[in-house]
């Protein structure tokens, strides 16, 4: 279980997740009670969409000499990153329904870390969420209802759901 670290804005961190083996790194934006939200760093030195991650499913938030390395080429490479959050941190509901107000593209994380599953909120209950699933091939599948206590992480607006997202916009 995640014990609170203070994290700083514009810091990059690497956090691990209960029962995975690779960690998600990026740079801090917000905290909140429920969820921390940081700019994604999928690959190398790129810095992409946003990851919120569910503060329960924490194993651990580390800030080693990889981390340190990383944040001075951010620095350079992105100085007019924004670290103003627009998403309620504090609730998962709210979360969840500023998405869907969005009507952007996610995709969630399970305890699986194999397991990522792509769509658009349909709606948001107080326990959960129905999404419409977007499949590998970029055709819409079935609704399909998603408990909170499913989700490791979201990620919003990177390269691969912003690229899935042209097919819709032609």
């Amino acid at each position: 279980m995640y014990i609170t670290t203070e994290m700083k804005k514009k810091q990059v961190y690497s956090i691990l997740i209960d029962n995975w083996d690779e960690e998600i790194t990026g740079v801090f934006i917000a905290e909140g009670k429920e969820w921390i939200v940081l700019y994604d760093n999928q690959n190398d030195f790129l810095v992409e969409g946003f990851r919120f991650i569910r503060k329960q499913k924490i194993e651990e938030v580390l800030r080693e000499e990889d981390e340190c390395f990383k944040e001075k080429i951010f620095n350079l490479k992105y100085p007019k990153l924004s670290f103003n959050s627009l998403f309620n941190l504090d609730n998962t509901v709210a979360l969840l329904k500023g998405i869907q107000k969005q009507n952007t593209l996610l995709h969630f994380d399970t305890d699986d870390e194999e397991e990522i599953i792509v769509g658009k909120i349909e709606e948001v209950n107080l326990t959960n969420f129905k999404l419409k699933s977007l499949t590998s091939n970029g055709k819409w599948g079935e609704s399909c209802s998603c408990d909170f206590s499913e989700i490791s992480s979201i990620a919003i607006q990177n390269d691969y759901l912003n690229s899935l997202s042209l097919l819709f916009q032609s």
